[in-house]
């Protein structure tokens, strides 16, 4: 039978809960529902730039405050999947609510609340809101609504989250290609709902044209007048339909490149690959120029970034 635990014991867990919560999620802060004494369990790895974890506890609401924004900025969009019980989510003035199957993606950056009832368990995935790729249009339309993963890309990413959080450590090489696949499959779930509501035309398109960029990154002729002749549009309207988003098509190509050497740097099975090998695989033929564009993504010479994931750069 049931054993009560004593209050001491159960006050311990709560603060210990507070604690976790808050180290792990950027001062979350947690108050319970009802009468259950607070308490909650996470665990999780990296993938990359994605961060997943399996979050669940007992009925309680958490909050990031405008006061855990200014101590702990964090630039992050998280999705969340339910998994058991029942959640909303309170961003601004919207308020989501998630039944079992059902995910919804919010900013980290502002202020928001999770109310989660019952005994509930949720997936999680954190991730830079540079990394999907996505107009900002689609992604702020995205955070008014929940999203059923039972049909198409949904039903993938519903699969993918819930194997993400579950599985065991994966080499750095490996998980960073798992966190890329998370993220297409996130960047197609959002993408082919706004187009199934017939969202605004220049955000359909912008959207193709990504899809294009990351389908022929490769390709060395790929350039900001070779995306505007494929798609039938002049040059300076191709610039006029992304002049407000946070990135150019150049900027979009370079980045996309950039990402896709830093991931191969890792990659073990391509060790025995020079670095100018692996910078010209993408496109980029002047290794000075390269390098430099590399340690201004990334912070570190394409060379540093190979010596700390464990393999030595062959020039």
């Amino acid at each position: 039978m049931p054993v009560d635990m004593p209050h001491s014991a159960l006050s311990g867990r709560a603060e210990a809960w507070r604690a976790e919560l808050g180290g792990a999620f950027g001062q979350l802060t947690p108050v319970a529902i009802g009468e259950r004494s607070l308490d909650g369990r996470f665990a999780g790895q990296h993938l990359g730039s994605v961060a997943a974890y399996q979050v669940s506890g007992t009925p309680q609401i958490v909050r990031r405050t405008p006061t855990a924004i200014r101590a702990v900025p964090i630039d992050l969009y998280k999705l969340c999947v339910q998994q058991a019980g029942r959640a909303t989510v309170r961003q601004g003035d919207r308020e989501v609510v998630l039944e079992p199957g059902q995910m919804a993606i919010y900013d980290t950056g502002k202020p928001y609340e999770l109310r989660l009832e019952q005994t509930w368990t949720c997936a999680v995935m954190a991730f830079p809101r540079y990394a999907l790729g996505l107009p900002e249009p689609i992604v702020a339309a995205a955070m008014h609504h929940a999203y059923a993963l039972n049909e198409g890309p949904g039903t993938v990413l519903a699969g993918f989250v819930a194997s993400a959080v579950a599985g065991g450590t994966v080499h750095q090489a490996a998980a960073e290609r798992l966190g890329e696949a998370g993220l297409h499959l996130v960047a197609a779930t959002l993408s082919e709902s706004a187009l199934m509501a017939h969202e605004d035309t220049a955000d359909a398109l912008r959207l193709q044209i990504l899809g294009y960029i990351r389908n022929h990154l490769a390709d060395s002729g790929l350039s900001h007048n070779q995306v505007a002749a494929a798609h039938h549009l002049g040059p300076r309207t191709l610039h006029r339909l992304f002049e407000h988003e946070p990135r150019t098509v150049t900027d979009q190509i370079r980045s996309l490149r950039l990402e896709a050497v830093h991931r191969d740097l890792a990659d073990p099975l391509l060790a025995n690959r020079s670095i100018a090998a692996l910078a010209a695989r993408w496109c980029f033929t002047d290794q000075a120029h390269f390098t430099r564009a590399f340690r201004a993504r990334f912070g570190m010479t394409p060379s540093r970034s190979r010596t700390l994931r464990g393999h030595e750069p062959e020039e």
